[in-house]
């Protein structure tokens, strides 16, 4: 039994956290990932898995062993790509993204991705917070806003163009507001996870501080508010292009847009990444920069 066969089965298996659908990956019987795994854990003499019948979990260390593997697979993924011995590229790739961002664009992009390289398997984990990347297991994160300091590799990858938008029903109830002061009159739709609060920050003009009766952390949820006529929202372009274009929702002040927020491509701090990751990497980093919505100028 070849060491690096140990290593991509518990690997797999922890990636995809089922043996079943590791087995169907590494084109295996579900018994003969079973036996890899417990032929793995008399060689390192501890258990790296604690299996219930619901669930798998990595013990200390499984964890140790995980991560070490996951370096050795990449180094020899990338050793054979050197030499030009790599085979098609396959595995899994798992990668966390903002749902709306999700939704709109990004899994069309990976969709362009998967159609060049059948063979590797996408995680997609959506969720609008940051989750560790170590912690939760991830290839690769997108993530839209300032990124603070961080030990992960970062690459700035496009920008979010940011829109003021209401409903005519509510702009025909409360007025339309010309100049960004007028913000302060109005019921604004505040998004809880804006690292600024209730601070809106519109080009060429300070800070205005609004307030409003609708308060949430979800890009659907202000977009739905907006849709409802309860006041002014702020968000992502590319979330109210369809209700802009029909006229179901206007857009409010364009001489002070909304400022920008940049994307990026964050992936843990690692010397090694496979070639997998990097190939979806560069494919998305392509992706962005093609669409008129996301590329940065």
């Amino acid at each position: 039994m070849e060491t690096p066969l140990w290593m991509k089965t518990f690997v797999t298996v922890v990636d995809l956290q089922s043996f079943s659908r590791a087995a169907e990956i590494l084109g295996m019987t579900q018994s003969s990932v079973s036996r890899q795994i417990s032929a793995l854990e008399r060689h390192l003499g501890v258990a790296v898995l604690k299996r219930t019948t619901r669930s798998l979990a990595l013990t200390a260390e499984g964890t140790l062993f995980y991560e070490a593997a996951q370096k050795a697979l990449a180094a020899i993924e990338e050793a054979e790509t050197s030499i030009g011995r790599s085979e098609t590229l396959s595995g899994v790739v798992r990668i966390t993204a903002p749902l709306t961002l999700a939704q709109a664009r990004l899994i069309g992009f990976i969709a362009e991705f998967q159609r060049s390289h059948p063979k590797i398997q996408v995680e997609l984990k959506v969720s609008d917070h940051a989750l560790n990347l170590v912690a939760d297991h991830l290839d690769l994160a997108v993530r839209v806003g300032q990124i603070g300091d961080s030990s992960n590799l970062v690459r700035r990858v496009g920008v979010t163009h940011r829109v003021m938008v209401a409903a005519p029903a509510y702009l025909a109830a409360a007025g339309t507001p010309r100049r960004p002061v007028d913000l302060r009159d109005h019921n604004c739709i505040t998004y809880a996870l804006l690292s600024t609060g209730t601070n809106w920050h519109l080009q060429g003009h300070p800070p205005v501080a609004v307030q409003g009766n609708f308060r949430a952390d979800s890009p659907d949820a202000l977009r739905a508010a907006a849709l409802s006529g309860l006041g002014i929202a702020v968000n992502a372009r590319w979330l109210f292009e369809e209700d802009l274009a029909s006229g179901r929702l206007v857009e409010l002040l364009p001489d002070h847009p909304p400022v920008d927020m940049p994307i990026h491509l964050v992936m843990p701090p690692t010397r090694h990444v496979a070639a997998r990751v990097r190939a979806l990497s560069a494919h998305l980093v392509g992706a962005f920069q093609r669409d008129p919505l996301l590329r940065s100028d």
